[in-house]
């Protein structure tokens, strides 16, 4: 048998004998036990898996004590903390089994149908704020009030509601007292989360058939009013609660002037139908009204859709505060005021630019524009003397680029800089859909160069040419300060080279490569065909070699010389940079231009002259020393190069690395007579 084989079955009945002394073991401690051989231990009643209480921990020792209050939560009270309570959380966090108020309506079933009316208290609308949902009036462990609230009475309310509004000469003593005689606390189907309708609440205390109360009245019975039309419901400065802004009318006169008799059938019926009742006091409004743009109430005759009748805690006797009674029917406006950015005075006050009656302006505005913004603005105004004017800002209402009450966009423009430009400048925007756009009109930031209004720059730049470049190419101006610069940049001319918006050249040039350049340079390059050598990157690209701007390398070079053309020429570096070999002087001081042109030659290699031409300008033929070098034999009209190399060599005299064996033994008169 296979030695594998034998040893797996070894194995394999080694563990089954095993699991059959595992089996024999439970089944008689379980046996013992009389129940089920499966059955799971007994839980630990000591020992670090002992179930403990929560306020028995370490973490929350110190609660038992907080607890101890006139009214506990029921499950704090039994200790039953997983009722709320997640018992596996993280440190620092409190998570609840489910969130906000409905955990509460977990137990309190019936107090959720009960809060589904027609309004409901602000507090009660989940959970953002820390203080909202149940617990925003409710401790959710103990109190010393009852019904858990965080605090009694009105102090409840006013930890959300401001106290300084309930303060005045005169308080309704019921609102000292207890707001909850007047409000729900949770939810209502009337307005302000009323008890009651609002009409017969007040009249639950004051009786309007009592002498006193009709007295005061002008012997009206206001049973089935709106008391509150007259009188504020918590304080007032005024004697019996009325509010702040009376009508005339009513203080001087009563109700009398504008009501029916009191003892008539229909004792509030108006002596006379719409604005007609307003204007038997008000009659010079009536002829000022009367303007080519009317208010929609006021061409309806519908003085009481702003006004109140009787009394308000709003200048104006306004019905209410005046941005809010606008935005009732201007909800547009009211969304807008709302947005990131809002128009300051329509935010305050919407007559700061708007009469609220008529005007001879269009949107009933006070004034015509720009006049109107112009009043605010003023600075504006005096931008309107300036050379350069942007045509909207001369001819049109502010309101082609500005929204008058509020947006999205900063300085509340209609829509982003780059799309409310392209609005007129359409063409511009197929303009600048090329490769190369710069950044400002890439971002869509036209005010980056260009001011909306009026400059003495054109066409309307926020500054001269050269200083507006500059505010973002400073750096550029820095690097060449003292050094050679370019003519164009030193004038500030940026423009002769580039375009300002979008460009199918690199760095927005306005032509591609060396073309640019021979625009004024015309007589560095000659053609071609009149010559037998051209530098490849002057004709391609001048600042391969040269800084377009300036540099302190002359003329106006990237580098010096010396490092500029080994950049290019490797092999020429490597010679020069070795330590074995013997360098030609010129090249070894980086003097390349006492050889070659850097942009064409009528020589080859770019040579300023022929061999032996060139080389006899500082090696003289006729030097004794330079006679005996050469054997005597005449070079004047040699080809030095078919010897020497031009830049550098092993050999001691720049002799080329390979060499003819009678030369190399200076044999000359094996070959020469």
């Amino acid at each position: 048998m296979d030695r594998r084989i034998l040893i797996h079955r070894v194995i394999c009945a080694a563990g089954l004998a095993l699991a059959a002394l595992s089996v024999a073991f439970i089944g008689e401690g379980a046996a013992a036990e009389g129940g089920s051989r499966f059955r799971r231990p007994p839980a630990e009643t000591k020992g670090r898996f002992a179930p403990r209480g929560c306020l028995d921990s370490g973490c929350h020792a110190g609660k038992r004590d907080e607890y101890k209050k006139a009214v506990v939560h029921a499950p704090v009270r039994e200790e039953k903390c997983e009722t709320c309570h997640k018992r596996h959380g993280l440190v620092g966090a409190v998570l609840l089994t489910k969130d906000g108020s409905e955990l509460c309506y977990g137990c309190h079933a019936p107090s959720k149908a009960a809060f589904q009316k027609k309004h409901q208290h602000a507090a009660l609308k989940d959970p953002a704020a820390p203080k909202i949902g149940c617990v925003g009036c409710h401790d959710p462990h103990a109190s010393a009030t009852k019904g858990l609230l965080k605090a009694a009475g009105n102090d409840l309310c006013f930890s959300c509601h401001k106290k300084e509004q309930f303060a005045g000469k005169v308080v309704h003593q019921v609102a000292a007292q207890n707001c909850r005689t007047c409000h729900d606390p949770h939810a209502s189907d009337q307005p302000h989360v009323l008890a009651g309708p609002a009409a017969t609440l007040c009249q639950g205390c004051h009786n309007p058939q009592d002498a006193r109360l009709l007295k005061a009245h002008s012997e009206y019975n206001v049973r089935g009013t709106d008391c509150a039309s007259c009188h504020a419901p918590h304080a007032s400065e005024r004697a019996k609660l009325v509010r702040s802004a009376q009508h005339t009318a009513m203080a001087q006169m009563g109700c009398r002037p504008c009501h029916a008799d009191p003892k008539s059938d229909k004792p509030f019926a108006a002596a006379a139908q719409g604005a007609d009742l307003c204007y038997t006091c008000h009659a010079d409004k009536r002829k000022a009204f009367d303007d080519k743009v009317k208010h929609m109430p006021v061409a309806g005759g519908m003085c009481t859709g702003c006004h109140s009748p009787h009394a308000t805690d709003n200048k104006g006797v306004l019905v209410s505060a005046e941005v809010a009674l606008c935005t009732t029917c201007h909800q547009d406006q009211g969304k807008a005021i709302k947005d990131k950015v809002a128009h300051g005075p329509a935010k305050a006050a919407c007559t700061t630019c708007h009469n609220p009656h008529a005007s001879p302006n269009p949107k009933i505005l006070l004034a015509a524009q720009p006049d109107l913004c112009m009043i605010c603005h003023a600075d504006k105004r005096q931008e309107m003397s300036k050379k350069s004017l942007h045509a909207p800002f001369a001819a049109m209402p502010c309101t082609t680029c500005h929204t008058p009450h509020g947006g999205p966009q900063a300085r509340l423009l209609v829509a982003a800089t780059g799309e409310l430009c392209y609005a007129c400048h359409a063409a511009k925007k197929a303009e600048f859909n090329k490769p190369h756009v710069h950044a400002p009109v890439g971002g869509g930031s036209c005010t980056s160069c260009h001011n909306a209004h009026a400059t003495d720059t054109k066409p309307l730049l926020t500054k001269g040419p050269a200083e507006l470049c500059l505010t973002c190419h400073q750096p550029m101006l820095q690097r060449v300060r003292g050094a050679s610069v370019h003519l164009p940049f030193q004038a500030g001319q940026c423009l002769t080279c580039h375009v300002p918006h979008a460009s199918e050249n690199r760095r927005l040039v306005t032509t591609r490569g060396s073309a640019l350049c021979l625009t004024c340079h015309a007589g560095t390059l000659r053609d071609v065909k009149q010559v037998k050598s051209s530098h490849p990157p002057a004709r391609e690209d001048c600042v391969a070699c040269h800084d377009p701007h300036g540099s302190l390398a002359k003329p106006i070079l990237k580098k010096e010389v010396k490092d500029l053309c080994v950049g290019c020429h490797a092999p020429i570096a490597n010679v020069l940079k070795s330590a074995k070999a013997k360098k030609h002087a010129p090249a070894a001081a980086g003097q390349c231009t006492l050889c070659h042109k850097p942009h064409d030659a009528d020589q080859p290699d770019l040579l300023k002259a022929a061999a032996p031409g060139l080389c006899t300008t500082c090696h003289a033929p006729d030097n004794p020393k330079m006679q005996a070098a050469h054997g005597g034999i005449p070079v004047a009209k040699s080809d030095c190069v078919a010897c020497h190399e031009p830049h550098g060599s092993e050999g001691g005299t720049l002799i080329q690395p390979v060499v003819h064996r009678p030369f190399a033994g200076k044999v000359c008169s094996a070959c020469h007579k």
